[in-house]
């Protein structure tokens, strides 16, 4: 921050589905990460602290106790948490933030640094009041996104340990759905599937809404109806994704479900399968985002060329613009506290030890006669990865990727005692699974152990140890 300035942080509103009926309460990420605190109603606001310009002084502003709204909300942070568990210098009540914040706007020597674009926060309103003198002085305001993106790109072993949790979470429930799958099957019982092994395993939330697109449908990027049944002889594509405390993943496989690529399938599956694997060989400090995309490009088109899906346009007319018509989305994006990452960081900024970002090539062929065996197969492999000093490591490795793997996996849970019918004439359900620590803490734990994390083993056990109680 800048000498004498004021960085103001509001925490996320209360959105709500219908009425006084609100959504499940997700922090704003900015807040989070400076605070650690998943509560609404609160506000944040960082100055100099009196005779120490380099120091800063971190006041908290809190919802005012309310025993009636504590009956139906249930309790919030209180002035002595805020002090002891959340590290607070100051705390006061938000009715007197307006007060507060114009007072200290209106002494402070910097500038003050607020979103404007943040009026919808809890009290954004009065927050935005509050500032409203200072936002008329030219060159008083400056943003504050762009510093708080900065800082959050290079995730802290801590962090790095919660993506790991978050990933491994959802690869290993990825394998438990791939294992899940056969003709018959619904999209949204696959989708239930991954949501109850995720959060019987420890995350909190969906990262955002999953997508199990069977057959045509896994050529469309949001695809998000997930109301078929799946056919033998189709593929089925999974793009899912955990919260773990915060901390996101985003996971894609896509599988044949009846068990058997046939060969059409199994040669577009192989072009993204390669792509993948030489993205991530490339995939090292220094590198950017916009050059592993250019890379998949190349790659892509060259696969394009292979298959024949044009005949008679050549390679650089298919790198140059015709492969748009099968891959229209990045390579990647950058993770941590939301899907797409500080995502005012260009992706030419070269990569650095710390950044965790996705790769997720794939080819979707148009469902059109003159594609003729590849018209509608849509096939996408997505991986988080986190940059280290020697290249990356891949974080969502308990699903597998490989051909043969894949297809020894498919079905494996149908054809288990108690699985198909008998799984589906079950009438009683699952009991959840119960506590057993904190599992990013294994993690932890491992660093610097290389290649062998005891919580992948361990969250791959608990989710499918809880998707296999529900049989």
């Amino acid at each position: 921050m800048p000498p004498g300035a004021i960085a103001v942080v509001p925490a996320a509103a209360t959105a709500f589905m219908s009425g006084v009926i609100p959504w499940p309460y997700r922090q704003d990420a900015d807040f989070f990460y400076l605070t650690g605190l998943m509560q609404h109603g609160l506000a944040l606001i960082s100055g100099p602290r009196p005779g120490s310009p380099n120091d800063v002084n971190y006041t908290l502003f809190i919802d005012a106790p309310n025993p009636t709204k504590e009956r139906w909300d249930g309790a919030t942070v209180s002035r002595e948490a805020a002090r002891e568990v959340f590290g607070a210098d100051e705390v006061h009540y938000m009715h007197e933030m307006p007060r507060r914040l114009h007072a200290l706007a209106s002494t402070s020597s910097g500038p003050i640094m607020y979103d404007t674009d943040r009026a919808g926060s809890h009290h954004g309103s009065a927050t935005a009041a509050a500032l409203k003198p200072a936002a008329a002085v030219p060159g008083r305001m400056a943003p504050l996104r762009p510093l708080l993106h900065g800082l959050r790109l290079i995730k802290s072993p801590a962090e790095a340990a919660m993506l790991r949790t978050s990933a491994a979470l959802a690869s290993a429930t990825v394998r438990h759905c791939m294992a899940s799958t056969g003709p018959g099957v619904t999209e949204a019982g696959l989708a239930a599937t991954f949501e109850f092994g995720v959060k019987a395993a420890g995350a909190q939330r969906l990262a955002y809404p999953t997508v199990v697109a069977g057959g045509t449908d896994a050529c469309t990027i949001h695809y998000g109806r997930n109301d078929k049944s799946l056919s033998g002889g189709q593929l089925v594509l999974m793009d899912a994704g955990s919260e773990y405390w915060g901390y996101v993943s985003d996971v894609t496989r896509t599988w044949p479900v009846g068990g058997r690529f046939s060969g059409p399938q199994r040669d577009v599956y192989a072009v993204v399968q390669e792509t993948h694997a030489r993205c991530l060989a490339a995939c090292r400090p220094g590198a950017s985002v916009r050059d592993l995309h250019l890379l998949a490009i190349a790659l892509l088109s060259e696969g394009l060329r292979d298959l024949g899906v044009m005949p008679g346009v050549g390679l650089d007319e298919i790198r140059s613009t015709h492969y748009r018509e099968f891959f229209w989305h990045s390579l990647g994006h950058y993770l941590g506290l939301d899907t797409h990452d500080t995502h005012l960081i260009g992706h030419d900024r070269p990569l650095a030890e710390g950044a965790a970002i996705t790769v997720e090539p794939g080819l979707y062929i148009p469902d059109h006669p003159r594609f003729g065996p590849f018209r509608g197969i849509g096939v996408r492999i997505e991986d988080d990865v986190l940059l280290t000093a020697a290249g990356c490591r891949v974080l969502s490795d308990q699903a597998p990727v490989a051909i043969s793997e894949v297809e020894a996996v498919v079905g494996t849970a149908l054809a288990a005692p108690g699985g198909g019918a008998a799984a589906a004439a079950a009438t009683v359900l699952p009991l959840p699974p119960r506590n057993v620590g904190a599992a990013h803490r294994w993690y932890a734990a491992a660093e610097g152990a290389e290649g062998a994390f005891p919580a992948a083993k361990g969250a791959a056990a608990a989710a499918a140890g809880a998707a296999a109680a529900a049989r």
